[in-house]
């Protein structure tokens, strides 16, 4: 799982830090803020880039919670059925997870727009912006099938197993209401009743922990991804910001 001091440490954040830096020299102590020379930054599009990788990290962060969520985020089953929670988390994450996965598209067709003006190899540069993009939806892929589904053509996303905790809840509740619990064997209710009990309750813990780990599964995916996607990006990137990596400038000293 990814932890919150990961997140931290990733590259997306260093790059937002060098974004600060470069805007606002006046933060570093004076033995860095020596060594960086800021008088090649482009304000304005670094502004631009931050508000677009900002967007990327608040959305990825959510995504991040989501393992949490489907671990331990359950009200009280006297106002809300953990069936139901489950579900609402289920159809959050993916929407949450498409929002995400549009904030790097945006992110790079509007870098893919900006360097094709000024870049002498335009075909090169469109060509692997591109693949980044193929490579995102790849990446969400697997997450989204489901909600694409749902979005465009109106279908609910139905999970197998909580469908049949969701059945057994629903007869439960149906045969203590009139009036169909005058028409039970009151001899046979108690194994029926644990039957629809058990049914209902192995359902749910089987989607519960399947959901946990697909959101484990895709943080790793997502997260190594955003990685390698920033890493193969930067010197571009920042060559055409006009910045360099204040950690690397202070190390190199």
């Amino acid at each position: 799982m990814i932890g919150e001091s990961q997140t931290e440490k990733h590259l997306l954040n260093e790059i937002l830090a060098d974004f600060v830096f470069f805007t606002n020299p006046e933060l570093m102590k004076d033995e860095f803020r020596l060594l960086v020379d800021t008088s090649s930054a482009d304000i304005s599009q670094i502004e631009k880039y931050r508000t677009l990788l900002s967007n990327i990290q608040y959305a990825w962060q959510k995504t991040l919670k989501y393992s949490i969520y489907f671990a331990e985020f359950y009200p009280p089953e006297s106002r809300i059925e953990k069936i139901e929670a489950l579900n609402h988390h289920t159809h959050a994450y993916l929407q949450d997870a498409d929002t995400l996965k549009n904030k790097i598209e945006i992110f790079l067709q509007t870098l893919k727009k900006d360097l094709t003006k000024t870049a002498l190899n335009k075909d090169d540069v469109r060509d692997f912006v591109d693949a980044g993009i193929e490579k995102t939806y790849g990446v969400f892929e697997n997450i989204l099938k489901h909600r694409h589904a749902h979005v465009h053509y109106g279908m609910r996303f139905v999970d197998g197993d909580l469908l049949k905790a969701e059945n057994a809840q629903v007869t439960l509740v149906m045969f203590e209401k009139p009036p169909f619990n005058s028409m039970l064997n009151p001899d046979r209710k108690p194994e029926l009743v644990a039957k629809l009990e058990k049914q209902k309750d192995e359902s749910f813990e089987v989607a519960k922990v399947r959901w946990v780990s697909t959101a484990q599964r895709n943080d790793e995916q997502i997260s190594g991804f955003l990685r390698a996607l920033l890493f193969a990006l930067r010197p571009s990137f920042y060559e055409f910001l006009g910045i360099r990596s204040v950690k690397e400038l202070i190390i190199s000293e």
